[in-house]
């Protein structure tokens, strides 16, 4: 469930970011964060913190909601039950 989320923050990120004609270059120019983290990120292959985020968000120049707009709370539903298979 959680690597489906990461997934899913990174795709909506990148969509934000090529939707504005950003590249990843200029994301780490605004940001800091560095490229190949920000790569990372959108791959769902890196944890990202909320302060990485909200510099993430500013550099798009869209708030933390739209970073988070492709939630679903029942699609990331936790399931205690697959815990136990």
């Amino acid at each position: 469930m959680c690597n489906n989320f990461k997934k899913a923050l990174g795709q909506n990120i990148r969509k934000i970011r090529q939707q504005k004609n950003m590249t990843q270059e200029t994301i780490y120019l605004e940001s800091g964060i560095s490229r190949s983290h920000i790569a990372m990120i959108e791959a769902g292959k890196r944890d990202v913190t909320i302060s990485a985020l909200f510099k993430i968000s500013r550099a798009l120049g869209v708030d933390l909601k739209s970073i988070f707009s492709f939630d679903d709370l029942e699609k990331y539903k936790y399931n205690v039950e697959e815990l136990y298979k």
